[in-house]
């Protein structure tokens, strides 16, 4: 931790990156809910105007935080999944471990906030990937199933978030029964003819 007189010395970005990450480990730490601006100011050592001249609140914080990583998620995720046309969702599970404090930082609560991020980092994955394997997957004749990709989505974020927070032992493994459970279940609802689409 830096002493008060380091703290004072620093740049104003560098000041709002330290106040960031500060929050940011309290909020995986506590809960988002259980964090307010005197709890970030004890842990630097500082003063509460001092945060609240870089922030207005903690949820101005988690914005921060959320948009900062968000926006460069599709860049992060592109080199540990390979080709487009090489899709493995055993690969994009893995890679989704390596957003571990994004994870983290969106399990830390559960208001409108949290669920509007938890949107964009779904979004961000569907936009890089675009999902073309589960597109071309049918329900019935003619009949896209478009509830598939955010179904996928959903689980494989789910799966990241319980791997990171209570580690299981083998990843790898979990990332290949993964895999087989999405295929099998995708060919299942593909293999249903003249079913209706769901709602």
């Amino acid at each position: 931790m830096s002493s008060p007189a380091a703290a004072r010395r620093l740049k104003a970005e560098d000041r709002r990156e330290q106040i960031l990450a500060a929050a940011a480990k309290l909020f995986v730490e506590r809960g988002f809910e259980a964090v307010g601006m005197a709890d970030v100011a004890a842990a630097l050592h500082t003063s509460r105007p001092t945060v609240y001249a870089y922030f207005a609140s903690t949820e101005e914080m988690l914005g921060a935080l959320l948009d900062a990583r968000l926006h460069d998620l599709p860049a992060r995720l592109e080199p540990l999944l390979g080709r487009q046309e090489d899709l493995s969702f055993a690969r994009l599970f893995l890679a989704l471990l390596e957003e571990r404090e994004l994870l983290l930082l969106l399990g830390s609560g559960g208001g409108p906030l949290f669920r509007e991020r938890r949107r964009h980092f779904l979004a961000a994955i569907e936009s890089r990937l675009e999902l073309r394997e589960l597109q071309r997957r049918r329900m019935g004749p003619g009949r896209e199933q478009p509830l598939l990709i955010p179904l996928v989505l959903d689980l494989l974020s789910s799966a990241a978030y319980e791997q990171v927070t209570a580690g299981a032992p083998d990843p790898e493994a979990r990332a290949q029964l993964l895999e087989r459970f999405i295929l099998g279940g995708v060919a299942a609802v593909a293999g249903q003819t003249g079913a209706g689409p769901l709602p």
